[in-house]
């Protein structure tokens, strides 16, 4: 552990002379954000993370951590902040916007001036080529960044600083979903935008960081994707400036070893405290531990593509609740998420700006859920496991599957699989553990080899995962990952639902807010009566810092810029 710090000392040192940088009772709260101290200039903020980046193209990512990566790294319109209890959103590039009489059509003012990395311009055009690329490969190469742009027809920059988006209808929440749009240089990526788009997708920038354009508060100065990632401030920057010279992520396989190393003083900030260390971390008098509600979500998720070719079972929403119900949530929250989780039934969860709270909840009864799996006809064979009868699909067979988990998770899945083990078997249904590999390995599993929308290809040869999404503050995104549209995109159960879909569509295009949210919430309930997630937990989301550092607000991770540059040393 020791030797750890003193080798990231020495990266560190090594990496800021190339850039010309110059040297420069515990603590606990549930808001976060600056509790004074004489902000210091400079020094090298020293991150510890068991969450990695996996891409620096924001066509084409899985992970979280990247998408703090595109905040740090690329400019948007419009960002959150969170002001007074509540997120709003503000200005990233924008200065101000309006919209026409009709709602179609949305005009950007954006700050003139400005530049990327490279010192080219970063102008209008550079986000109207981003859109109408997104909008042009939207049901194939750029499909992720595509959510951001539903109803988008078109984007126009009518003068260096003013961007128009034309939408083929109003859209209510407009501002939302551009708040997902990381714009791009077009001189940089225009290259991969030829024939049919499929290097915007293949495009690794971070393979060669000495051509990388960005136009964010930071540039990448080095990228390690299981080791440790340095940005520095770019002087481009029109937005406040960090203070500090250096940011240093470094990715942990085991999180022992990071809570070590800042208790050591060798990390200052941990961006997500493993949960069995929460309680350690509070005793320390260096050591500031954050604790908010959190956004995240684990489940179980179902392979629900209608046209699976084995273990049809399990698209009824009556076997998925009753296996459920076996599952004893409570027990989860205390083993794996030593008491700092919550139920939630809501697929977007408590975050969310609409979240149906009359979902459930879902009681763990398994006396009733046996009873449920004996009166669909399921019965227990002479090993306690139940037995399928023969259909036209299959013969008759043992309720036993797999359950494909990643290993890129900031909790004990392996722990959590075993709970939710425990359950399916007091069910009578047999469950082993299939280890993915990490997000990306386990999510091309879900959606199968040479996965295809239109041609109805894809999610076969599995049938149950468990996997954990970060829910937004707009509900959109997370309703769209579960529409046609996402197949082979964000969909990791290839659900097919034409009516959801339509819903779906009609909720984008729906201005009043009370409305909206009705429909909203009805598509919640059919993912709940459908049982496509079998939602667990909701983990809270703790961070902690020492004493050296301060201006960290938990509330913003993911969010906001000024996630990453308020934070400043203190003397």
């Amino acid at each position: 552990m020791i030797k750890r710090g003193l080798w990231l000392l020495t990266l560190l040192a090594a990496v800021l002379l190339a850039a010309g940088c110059g040297g420069g009772g515990a603590g606990t709260t549930q808001a976060g954000g600056d509790t004074g101290g004489k902000v210091v200039k400079g020094g090298i903020l020293r991150i510890g993370t068991i969450n990695y980046i996996d891409s620096f193209n924001p066509w084409n990512f899985i992970e979280n951590q990247a998408f703090n990566g595109f905040v740090m790294l690329y400019p948007q319109l419009v960002q959150y902040d969170f002001q007074n209890g509540e997120y709003v959103l503000v200005g990233d590039l924008a200065q101000s916007w309006d919209t026409s009489a009709d709602g179609k059509d949305w005009t950007f003012h954006l700050k003139p001036g400005t530049k990327w990395s490279d010192g080219q311009p970063l102008t209008a055009e550079d986000f109207a080529w981003t859109i109408n690329t997104t909008v042009k490969y939207a049901a194939g190469p750029t499909a992720i960044m595509a959510s951001a742009l539903p109803h988008v027809k078109s984007a126009e920059a009518t003068d260096p600083a003013t961007l128009v988006v034309h939408y083929e209808a109003p859209v209510g929440n407009a501002l939302a979903q551009l708040e997902q749009l990381f714009v791009v240089p077009e001189h940089y990526w225009k290259q991969y935008a030829t024939g049919n788009g499929k290097g915007l997708k293949t495009h690794r920038p971070e393979k060669d960081i000495s051509t990388m354009v960005t136009g964010g508060a930071f540039r990448l100065k080095t990228y390690e994707k299981k080791g440790t990632t340095v940005f520095t401030p770019d002087p481009n920057y029109w937005g406040q400036k960090p203070s500090y010279e250096a940011v240093a992520l470094t990715y942990y396989t085991n999180a022992d070893s990071m809570i070590a190393d800042m208790k050591q003083g060798n990390v200052d900030w941990v961006d997500q405290v493993p949960f069995n260390a929460v309680d350690v971390l509070k005793k320390d008098s260096n050591i500031v531990v954050q604790q908010i509600p959190g956004a995240e979500t684990t489940n179980i998720t179902w392979n629900s593509n209608p046209r699976k070719d084995k273990n049809r079972e399990l698209l009824d929403p009556q076997v998925k609740k009753a296996i459920s119900m076996c599952i004893d949530r409570d027990k989860i929250i205390e083993v794996v998420f030593n008491g700092y989780a919550d139920k939630v039934e809501s697929l977007p969860g408590h975050i969310s700006l609409y979240e149906n709270k009359d979902l459930g909840p879902l009681e763990f009864d398994c006396e009733a859920g046996n009873q449920a799996l004996d009166d669909l006809g399921y019965t227990k064979g002479s090993d306690g496991t139940r037995v399928v009868p023969a259909t036209k699909d299959q013969p008759e067979h043992k309720m036993a599957y797999e359950i494909v988990t990643p290993t890129s998770t900031d909790f004990n899945i392996n722990r959590e699989f075993e709970l939710a083990k425990e359950g399916f078997a007091a069910a009578g249904v047999k469950v082993t553990q299939k280890v993915g590999g990490d997000s990306t390995a386990s999510y091309a599993i879900e959606t199968t080899d040479n996965c295809d929308p239109a041609k109805n290809v894809g999610y076969t040869g599995w049938d149950i995962a468990m996997w954990d999404w970060v829910g937004y503050v707009d509900p959109d995104a997370m309703l769209s990952y579960v529409t046609k549209a996402q197949w082979c995109s964000w969909s990791d159960t290839g659900w097919d639902n034409p009516e959801y879909d339509a819903l779906y569509e009609k909720q984008g295009t729906t201005t009043d807010p009370d409305e909206r949210a009705q429909i909203v919430q009805q598509m919640e309930q059919m993912i709940w009566d459908n049982f496509i997630y079998t939602q667990l937990v909701e983990e809270q989301y703790i961070d902690a810092h020492t004493k050296q550092w301060d201006g960290m607000d938990p509330h913003l991770e993911a969010y906001s810029k000024k996630y990453w540059t308020q934070v400043h040393k203190v003397g």
